[in-house]
């Protein structure tokens, strides 16, 4: 008898939804559940983070010519976002040094100089002195991070953070400023403001 009580409800319920469809769609529209709009979530639009994140992103995709799939490209916009409010660059200034470095390769590696990762973080200079591995720099979350620090840590000077010389050092600096020049003008063609 005890088995037979569970197939008993589910033929009760079926029943119910073949015989007595008016029933169960005034308890749907009665029902809490299905009175909710979950089409546009206002709490999660109307944040500012939110909308920062959603504008980065789209620099990333218009940088990267939409070679990036928009999930990577929301990952990556929302790790430069907070790694930049945690040491106070910009966010675009950081976009414009990640395609410089690596064009967003994030398994980038030049084993020449020892360079890993979005940012080309140096393994020798900063993640061994930080107990990372070379493995570990390529890690968005992590390169994004130490390229933020590095960043700030050179005075916020593209030349610097490049530790180039001569001519290579100021056409680095020039391409870095051009990347963020195309933001600005993709950000002000998109109606939005950047710092």
């Amino acid at each position: 008898m005890g088995k037979w009580v569970p197939i008993f409800i589910i033929a009760l319920f079926l029943s119910q939804e073949y015989f007595f469809p008016a029933a169960q769609s005034s308890q749907r529209e009665n029902s809490p559940l299905f009175n909710e709009d979950i089409s546009a979530p206002t709490e999660f639009t109307q944040d500012p983070t939110v909308k920062e994140i959603l504008n980065l992103a789209a620099m990333i995709r218009f940088i990267t010519n939409n070679k990036l799939p928009e999930g990577k490209a929301l990952s990556y916009a929302s790790l430069i976002f907070h790694a930049s409010q945690k040491y106070g660059v910009n966010p675009p200034e950081i976009i414009a040094l990640i395609m410089a470095e690596s064009q967003f390769k994030e398994n980038s590696i030049n084993a020449k100089s020892g360079d890993y990762g979005l940012g080309q973080i140096n393994w020798k200079h900063w993640g061994k002195d930080y107990g990372l591995s070379r493995k570990e720099l390529l890690d968005p979350a992590i390169n994004i991070y130490m390229t933020c620090h590095v960043y700030k840590y050179f005075g916020k000077d593209f030349g610097k953070y490049h530790r180039g010389f001569g001519v290579k050092s100021k056409a680095y600096v020039v391409n870095v400023k051009s990347i963020l020049s195309s933001l600005r003008v993709f950000a002000e063609m998109s109606n939005e403001e950047v710092s």
